[in-house]
Protein backbone atom coordinates (compact mmCIF):
# COMPACT_ATOMS: atom_id res chain seq x y z
CA UNK A 1 0.00 0.00 0.00
CA UNK A 2 3.20 2.40 0.49
CA UNK A 3 3.47 2.46 -3.35
CA UNK A 4 0.25 4.94 -3.51
CA UNK A 5 0.58 7.21 -0.45
CA UNK A 6 0.22 7.55 3.27
CA UNK A 7 -3.74 7.55 3.60
CA UNK A 8 -3.97 4.58 1.77
CA UNK A 9 -3.91 2.03 4.80
CA UNK A 10 -6.48 4.18 6.21
CA UNK A 11 -8.49 4.46 3.59
CA UNK A 12 -8.85 0.66 2.32
CA UNK A 13 -9.57 -0.18 6.25
CA UNK A 14 -12.77 1.68 6.15
CA UNK A 15 -13.54 1.65 2.25
CA UNK A 16 -16.31 -1.17 3.22
CA UNK A 17 -18.19 1.23 5.36
CA UNK A 18 -17.94 4.08 2.60
CA UNK A 19 -19.42 1.84 0.04
CA UNK A 20 -21.99 0.92 2.34
CA UNK A 21 -22.77 4.27 3.27
CA UNK A 22 -22.12 3.81 6.95
CA UNK A 23 -19.76 6.58 7.35
CA UNK A 24 -20.32 10.21 9.08
CA UNK A 25 -20.24 13.21 6.02
CA UNK A 26 -16.86 14.41 7.14
CA UNK A 27 -15.27 10.84 7.09
CA UNK A 28 -16.63 9.85 3.56
CA UNK A 29 -15.52 13.22 1.99
CA UNK A 30 -11.85 12.03 3.43
CA UNK A 31 -12.07 8.85 1.49
CA UNK A 32 -13.88 10.30 -1.55
CA UNK A 33 -11.16 13.09 -1.63
CA UNK A 34 -8.56 10.45 -1.40
CA UNK A 35 -10.11 7.86 -3.49
CA UNK A 36 -10.11 10.66 -6.57
CA UNK A 37 -6.63 11.33 -5.79
CA UNK A 38 -5.08 7.60 -5.46
CA UNK A 39 -5.89 5.37 -8.65
CA UNK A 40 -4.74 2.23 -6.29
CA UNK A 41 -7.16 2.91 -3.81
CA UNK A 42 -9.71 3.48 -6.57
CA UNK A 43 -8.92 0.21 -8.34
CA UNK A 44 -9.47 -1.67 -5.16
CA UNK A 45 -12.77 0.16 -4.08
CA UNK A 46 -13.92 -0.27 -7.59
CA UNK A 47 -13.31 -3.88 -7.24
CA UNK A 48 -15.23 -4.36 -3.76
CA UNK A 49 -18.18 -1.67 -5.15
CA UNK A 50 -18.47 -4.20 -8.40
CA UNK A 51 -17.85 -7.26 -6.04
CA UNK A 52 -20.51 -5.92 -3.80
CA UNK A 53 -23.35 -5.59 -6.64
CA UNK A 54 -22.16 -9.39 -8.09
CA UNK A 55 -23.19 -11.00 -4.73
CA UNK A 56 -26.32 -8.65 -4.25
CA UNK A 57 -27.38 -9.79 -8.01
CA UNK A 58 -27.47 -13.00 -7.58
CA UNK A 59 -28.35 -13.86 -3.77
CA UNK A 60 -31.21 -11.71 -3.42
CA UNK A 61 -33.48 -13.73 -3.80
CA UNK A 62 -32.14 -16.75 -2.02
CA UNK A 63 -32.02 -17.27 1.99
CA UNK A 64 -29.02 -17.91 3.20
CA UNK A 65 -28.97 -21.54 4.87
CA UNK A 66 -30.11 -22.21 8.47
CA UNK A 67 -26.69 -23.58 9.45
CA UNK A 68 -24.92 -20.49 7.81
CA UNK A 69 -27.35 -18.18 9.97
CA UNK A 70 -26.45 -20.50 13.36
CA UNK A 71 -22.50 -20.20 12.20
CA UNK A 72 -22.67 -16.19 12.03
CA UNK A 73 -24.67 -15.76 15.12
CA UNK A 74 -22.66 -17.69 17.36
CA UNK A 75 -19.59 -15.82 15.93
CA UNK A 76 -21.05 -12.18 16.81
CA UNK A 77 -22.52 -13.75 20.23
CA UNK A 78 -18.72 -14.80 20.99
CA UNK A 79 -17.28 -11.79 19.81
CA UNK A 80 -20.07 -9.52 21.87
CA UNK A 81 -19.06 -11.63 25.29
CA UNK A 82 -15.38 -10.77 24.09
CA UNK A 83 -13.48 -9.44 26.84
Amino acid sequence: MSECGPHCEETLREVERYLDGELDPRQAELIAHHLSDCNPCMGRADFRRHLKELVHDRCAERDAPAALVARISALLHETATDP
